[in-house]
């Protein structure tokens, strides 16, 4: 059991490319403040296939990294991106994946290992499994292509495209038809049809009467229509359903300074802005109700710089997923100081990036370039200006591919989830073993050291530097005495290198 535990934890912090159980714990009490239900079906995940793999393995070599156990957690997290599929589907193709993962992949990852092979699976199990996953679901009918792709469109600002979408999705349970018509509601809302929107957000309301969006797009349609005292009383059945729903608070905000009550719309505005701290529209109106001065001209500007460079989505992050990801941060600290700034300049490029492409703006996108920084810059490339710049090749050259590969993969119903960052992780290990044959430095670090912490890989490094200058002195003073080739940072089999995972 001890050890089970310890698979699965760490394989939480392998999410963030950290082989450290206290790095799995930051990460599934931040999955928890994100969502229980979600958490809960992410740690079963993780539990079943430490459990499978443990079964499966001939030995625990490949296992006690956590490499299989966080493809486990990856797939019981996945139905975040999918809440309309039932409950009971979603525990089922956990448990169906997570078998399938073990079944296949335990021995390849085995033969990888005694072949010495340079290379990772990572979350290559997780994209295939989620893949495969979804594709049955729609095989069997109990998820529909249809309203994937209007989603997709609607959080792309593509409105006639998304209300076509879901107009032609066939749904086959009371959750899905609630999903369908809040869409619909909001494409039809988004094109100034106030009537048809209010009638679709009631069709969910009917249907599920605990859906906060639902509320919230009522509110907004009815606010349209200058019918204030309606529109209140859905934003305040949307927060108290959903206490951190800053687009309600911000609706009732809005609602309270067309009554005439600016005080009652400041505290509005003050609470949307702590649910929502890059939300233009909370600091906008809460301008408004501030008198002139410092403060006034703080939030105008503050709000002004949000809306220009910041999407509607990007707005909308709520405090509870800014405490998910703080609770991440934490636990690379904990990992690794070096780690933590790796992080910190990953984000400073996606944020200067986005005043570029608006791609890196996109929640998805962030997190596999912040993964890519992670895994390049010290645990499987040397960190130094060389692989820096390739890590900002790669990310640059991503960006550009993200929208292709997203639209190619939609026409599947499928999602790139991680699959860009492996990709850019096996592309690098590939591309530096390539450089390394033609005579330059091996670049890349074993895998055998890949789990410890730069800081420890850095001291691996120097030490075998050392051992070359050994080497090489002692060569002239004993001819006879052959020299292992340590050119390439592939260890020799005879040498018994003992690495501590912490």
């Amino acid at each position: 059991m001890k050890r089970l535990l310890d698979h699965t934890l760490r394989g939480y912090g392998q999410m963030l490319v950290a082989n450290n159980r206290i790095t799995g714990v930051c990460v599934l009490i931040g999955l928890f403040i994100l969502s229980v239900e979600a958490a809960l079906m992410s740690l079963g995940g993780a539990l079943l296939i430490s459990a499978l793999a443990s079964w499966r393995a001939q030995d625990d070599t490949v296992l006690k990294t956590g490499l299989f156990s966080v493809n486990g957690a990856l797939l019981g997290a996945l139905w975040l991106l999918f809440p309309q599929v039932p409950l009971w589907a979603q525990a089922l193709t956990t448990a169906i994946g997570c078998t399938g993962m073990a079944f296949f992949f335990v021995p390849l990852a085995e033969r990888m290992h005694e072949k010495k092979s340079p290379y990772v699976l990572f979350s290559l199990p997780y994209v295939a499994a989620a893949w495969t996953a979804i594709m049955a679901l729609i095989f069997f009918g109990v998820h529909d292509a249809e309203l994937t792709r209007g989603w997709r469109a609607l959080l792309t600002n593509r409105f006639e495209k998304a209300e076509k979408h879901f107009l032609n999705t066939e749904v086959s349970s009371d959750m899905a038809e609630a999903y369908r018509c809040a869409g619909l509601g909001w494409s039809l809302y988004r094109r100034g049809d106030q009537t048809g929107a209010q009638t679709a957000f009631s069709r969910v309301l009917s249907l599920k009467t605990g859906v906060a969006d639902a509320y919230d797009g009522l509110g907004w349609s009815r606010f349209r229509q200058g019918r204030y005292d309606d529109a209140a009383l859905a934003f305040r059945r949307a927060v108290a359903l959903d206490s951190f729903f800053a687009d309600s608070w911000d609706g009732l905000g809005w609602c309270a300074m067309q009554t005439g009550n600016p005080e009652e719309a400041r505290r509005h505005f003050t609470t949307a802005a702590l649910c929502a701290p890059l939300f233009a529209d909370a600091f906008t109106g809460l301008a408004e109700t501030l008198p002139a001065g410092a403060a006034q001209d703080y939030a105008k500007s503050w709000s002004q710089f949000l809306a220009n460079n910041l999407s509607l989505t990007a707005q909308f992050t709520s405090s509870r997923v800014l405490l998910c990801w703080l609770w991440f941060f934490i636990g690379i600290v904990w990992h690794s100081r070096t780690s933590a700034l790796i992080a910190i300049a990953a984000v400073a490029v996606c944020m200067l990036g986005s005043l570029w492409l608006p791609v890196f703006g996109d929640t998805a996108f962030a997190l596999n370039i912040v993964v890519i920084f992670l895994a390049l810059g010290g645990h499987y490339l040397r960190l130094n200006l060389k692989t820096f710049l390739w890590t900002l090749f790669v990310t640059f050259a991503l960006a550009l591919l993200w929208e292709p590969l997203s639209e190619a993969l939609l026409r599947l119903a499928l999602l790139p989830l991680c699959l860009p960052f492996n990709l850019a992780l096996l592309g690098s290990i590939a591309f530096f073993g390539w450089l390394h044959r033609k005579g330059l430095r091996d670049e890349r670090i074993p895998i055998d050291w890949a789990a410890s912490t730069p800081a420890q890989i850095r001291v691996f490094l120097a030490q075998k530097e050392v051992a070359d200058v050994c080497w090489e002195k002692l060569q002239p003073a004993d001819p006879g005495t052959p020299q292992p080739k340590t050119g390439s940072l592939q260890l020799p089999a005879k040498v018994d290198l003992k690495v501590h995972a912490e």
